[in-house]
C-alpha cells in the first residue's frame, strides 16, 4: 500500500520556511531518548543490560587471557545493539523526525538502516581480525624457536592462565541467557534476517518463530565459549583456543556479511530497474493531470524491507492554485494506486 507522507503547495521559499517547522530535530531526538524514553518500554533497559554483559565478557576475555572469549564478546555487543537499533523507528516517530526537510528530504527515517550496515560491518571487521589472528596462532604454534611473534601482542590463554575460567564462564552464561530472552521476547534478528534472505516470502511468518538462524549462531557461539572454557582449564597446551577463534570468526562472517551486501546496496541507491520504470511510469501520469506543468522524480530510497520512497518535485500552473485542493487528491489518489511505496512530493507553481 502506497502513502504519501509529505505534500506542499506555494513557491519554493514557502515550502523551505514550513519544512523548517515540521522538520528533523536532533535536540527532539536526544530529549526522547534520555528523558522519555518510557514509552520504549522494557525493552531499552534490555539492549542497556545486554550491552554491559558483553563489555563483562569482554573484560572477562582480557582478565582470563582469551582471545576467543573477546572475540565472542563483540557478538553480544552485536546483538545488543541490534536491540536498540529495533527501537530507533519507535523513537523517530515519538520525536516527530519522520518530517523531510530542506537538509533531510527524508528526515531520518534512513537512520536504522545505516546504524544497522555500521553494526554489522564492524562485527565483519573483528570477525576479520579474529580469523586472522587465529589461523597465524596456529601456524605458529608448531614452531618453538620463534620468540618475537606479533600475535603475543594480543591476550592469548596460554599454560599457566587458567585462573580466572569460572569467571569468564558466569559471563558467558549470563550472556547466553540475556540473548535467548532477546529472541524470545523481542524477536531479535528477525528484521534483518528477512532483509538478507532471497527467499522472503517462505519466512514471512518467521515471527512466530521462537529463534531464528541468526539468534541460534549466538547462542552456539556462547555454548562453544562454555566448552572451551571447561577443556581449556583441564589441559596445559591446546589448539581449542585458535580453533575457537576460527569458529568465532566464521560465526561472526554469516551473521554479517550477507547483511552488510544487502544494506550497502540499499544505502548505495542500487534501485532495480523494474522498480524505477515503475516510477518513471507513474512521474509520466503525474505530468498529464490538467494543471500539471512538470513533474521529475529527483531520488529514490530503499529502505530495509524493499519498501520504497521517491521524492517529486511537481510544478504547477498558478492559475490551478486556486483549485489546488483537487489537483492534490488527484495526485495523491494517483500515486496510491500505483503501490510502489511512499511518496515525498514536493508542488510549486511554475
Amino acid at each position: 500500500m502506497s502513502r504519501v507522507f509529505h505534500d506542499a503547495y506555494g513557491h519554493a521559499s514557502e515550502q523551505l520556511s514550513a519544512s523548517g517547522q515540521d522538520g528533523v530535530s536532533w535536540w527532539r531526538l536526544w530529549r526522547v531518548l534520555f528523558s522519555d524514553h518510557r514509552f520504549l518500554g522494557v525493552q531499552l533497559y534490555v539492549s542497556v543490560l545486554h550491552l554491559c554483559l558483553g563489555v563483562g565478557v569482554w573484560a572477562a576475555g582480557i582478565y582470563v587471557e582469551s582471545l576467543a572469549l573477546m572475540c565472542y564478546a563483540f557478538v553480544v555487543m552485536y546483538d545488543a545493539v541490534s536491540l536498540f537499533i529495533a527501537l530507533v523507528p519507535r523513537i523517530l516517530e515519538y520525536s516527530g523526525n519522520r518530517h523531510w526537510s530542506a537538509e533531510y528530504p527524508f528526515g531520518l527515517q534512513i537512520l536504522p538502516t545505516l546504524l544497522e550496515f555500521t553494526n554489522n560491518i564492524t562485527l565483519l571487521y573483528r570477525g576479520v581480525q579474529a580469523l586472522k589472528e587465529g589461523a597465524e596462532h596456529l601456524i605458529i604454534s608448531g614452531h618453538e624457536h620463534s620468540t618475537a611473534i606479533e600475535f603475543e601482542t594480543y591476550a592469548l590463554r596460554g599454560k599457566g592462565h587458567n585462573h580466572g575460567a569460572a569467571l569468564g564462564f558466569v559471563c558467558v552464561l549470563a550472556a547466553m541467557l540475556v540473548t535467548g530472552y532477546s529472541a524470545t521476547r523481542f524477536a531479535n534478528h528477525h528484521a534483518m534476517w528477512e532483509v538478507r534472505s532471497r527467499q522472503r516470502q517462505l519466512i514471512s511468518g518467521m515471527q512466530n518463530i521462537v529463534l531464528n538462524p541468526l539468534n541460534v549462531c549466538s547462542l552456539f557461539a556462547g555454548l562453544w565459549m562454555l566448552v572451551m572454557l571447561v577443556l581449556s582449564s583441564n589441559a596445559e597446551e591446546t589448539v581449542i583456543e585458535p580453533a575457537s577463534c576460527i569458529l568465532v570468526a566464521a560465526i561472526m562472517a554469516f551473521v554479517s556479511l550477507p547483511t552488510c551486501m544487502r544494506l550497502g546496496r540499499l544505502l548505495l541507491h542500487a534501485v532495480p530497474t523494474e522498480i524505477a520504470d515503475d516510477v518513471q511510469r507513474t512521474v509520466q501520469r503525474v505530468s498529464r493531470l490538467p494543471g500539471v506543468v512538470d513533474c521529475e522524480s529527483y531520488r529514490m530510497w530503499g529502505t530495509a524491507h524493499d519498501c520504497y520512497t521517491v521524492a517529486l518535485r511537481v510544478s504547477v500552473d498558478p492559475e490551478c492554485c486556486a483549485n489546488g485542493n483537487v489537483l492534490h487528491r488527484h495526485i495523491a489518489s494517483l500515486l496510491k494506486s500505483s503501490g510502489m511505496g511512499d511518496w515525498s512530493i514536493e508542488i510549486r507553481t511554475a
